[in-house]
């Protein structure tokens, strides 16, 4: 019989007199995978700030192992023996191995299994083995990939014995042909009685892989699906209360005119790459490993050498420098470095307006009062608050992702590029996002969405091109997607 692991009972916390948790309740039996899931505000991150020590309930109880822990007046929970949070701020070490990372810094005494470092990555490679982990435990912790950096802290709460491991939204940083790895060391962590405990604000496979989903709305435990109950579009619906984010409808794309060419493509990565985009097309690009998008977001913007030739409308362009996109009546989001596309010093009525004050000054133009009134009414079409001297630091990655895909609307390039636009988006998020996408797609404009991860890509694109090993292998139509993408 299963043994309860981690209970959480009415869980109650407030902030400035605002119930940021209210009577919150969750159960965790020992070798289950429970995905928490909520909306940034939900309180989500607040129950991992309560686990892991950093905040004070102020009611409630919290039940670890069969002991009781009054959190305002005894040890944080994060010192209870077996739990094991992984996040992306973990202490690695950069000068030590991988083995060193794995045994020393986590104060077992490693004396008694070996007594050289050559003793200690055999014992490593043993554990890897294992769980089909293929990491050289010699090799320096500075010198990892992000994933690998991800398979390192799951080996480690593994060699610390963990009961119960708590993961904070890591999994959209990582390439997405990964996953399966990642479900199958669950998976195997799970015959060993090892529970998880996966945080996220979106549905995605681990959602699809969990044995319960815990679905967070205002602080309060909203729904419960269990493994046979558990749907994408239910858990939608469970975190937003609407049943209007299944899909989104577009029409097929006639034979409009070619907006954008791209003709043999030739570099260190890319061999003879060709590729089109229609008139007001949205065009997918699913490449597993995500090489596509850093490459192709490097070429855009002048960091790559390429020989080939690349078309707008039926001006033959050339990438040099960065304010040739613009110039070139093209534009490019990035969804993991998005902070660098907004300028702290201006409010963000300032961010969203500067396109205009640079084309103006340009022409030797002012900022007339007609202009300005414009843009704040833009400004607060966007937004639920004025934003007319609000601070960039201020807003939440809502308001930020608003500002810059409204920012290329002013510009109305002929051609967007987005790279993994929804990288880390709640689901409101996304769906404005996908809405903003379809709406500059239906006034004209061509879209290109780069992913990782095929449900990017699905709901919103007319066309999909799918890359493996550097190439174009093949390219399908909207009607072809539930046929070849299931």
């Amino acid at each position: 019989m299963k043994k309860n692991v981690l209970t959480l009972k009415n869980l109650t916390k407030k902030k400035f007199g605002n119930k940021i948790l209210d009577k919150f309740y969750m159960n965790i039996v020992s070798g289950e995978i429970i995905n928490l899931i909520g909306l940034d505000g939900s309180g989500r991150q607040e129950i991992y700030a309560i686990l892991s020590g950093k905040e004070k309930i102020d009611e409630g109880e919290i039940w670890f192992d069969n002991r009781l822990y009054h959190q305002y007046e005894e040890l944080p929970v994060e010192q209870a023996n077996g739990l094991f949070f992984i996040g992306n701020y973990d202490l690695i070490i950069p000068d030590m191995t991988i083995a060193e990372n794995l045994y020393i810094i986590e104060k077992i005494n490693y004396l008694q299994f070996c007594v050289s470092k050559k003793k200690m990555e055999l014992q490593a490679k043993k554990l890897f083995a294992k769980f089909g982990v293929d990491i050289h435990p010699g090799k320096l912790a500075r010198n990892m990939t992000r994933y690998e950096s991800c398979l390192l802290r799951f080996m480690r709460a593994y060699v610390r014995r963990a009961k119960l491991i708590v993961i904070d939204d890591i999994f959209d940083d990582r390439s997405y042909d990964k996953s399966s790895q990642l479900i199958e060391i669950m998976n195997l962590f799970k015959q060993e009685g090892i529970s998880i405990l996966w945080m996220n604000s979106y549905p995605d496979v681990i959602t699809e892989n969990a044995d319960k989903t815990v679905v967070i709305c205002n602080g309060q435990t909203r729904r419960i699906f269990y493994k046979n109950e558990i749907s994408r579009y239910r858990v939608l619906e469970g975190l937003t209360g609407k049943s209007t984010l299944k899909s989104i409808k577009k029409e097929k794309i006639e034979d409009s005119q070619i907006v954008f060419r791209a003709e043999n493509i030739t570099n260190h990565y890319f061999q003879k790459m060709s590729f089109y985009c229609k008139k007001g097309e949205i065009l997918g690009i699913y490449d597993m490993r995500n090489k596509f998008s850093r490459e192709w977001y490097r070429l855009l913007l002048g960091k790559r050498i390429y020989d080939g030739e690349i078309y707008v409308g039926e001006k033959k362009v050339r990438l040099g420098e960065e304010y040739h996109l613009v110039r070139n009546k093209m534009g490019i989001v990035d969804g993991d470095t998005y902070q660098s596309l907004l300028f702290p010093e201006l409010s963000l009525l300032e961010n969203l307006g500067i396109v205009v004050y640079k084309k103006m000054a340009r022409y030797g133009w002012f900022i007339n009062s007609r202009v300005r009134k414009y843009l704040e009414r833009k400004g607060n079409e966007i937004s639920e608050n004025d934003i007319t001297m609000k601070d960039v630091k201020e807003v939440g990655r809502r308001d930020a992702m608003q500002i810059i895909y409204q920012r290329w609307g002013l510009i109305n390039p002929e051609i967007l590029f987005c790279f993994q636009p929804f990288l880390r988006l709640d689901a409101i998020t996304r769906a404005e996002v996908e809405h903003i996408l379809l709406k500059f797609s239906l006034n004209g404009m061509s879209i290109v969405i780069s992913s990782a991860n095929i449900e990017d890509i699905l709901t919103i694109c007319d066309r999909v091109l799918v890359i493996e090993d550097n190439q174009i292998q093949q390219e399908v139509e909207r009607n072809h997607f539930l046929e070849v993408f299931q």
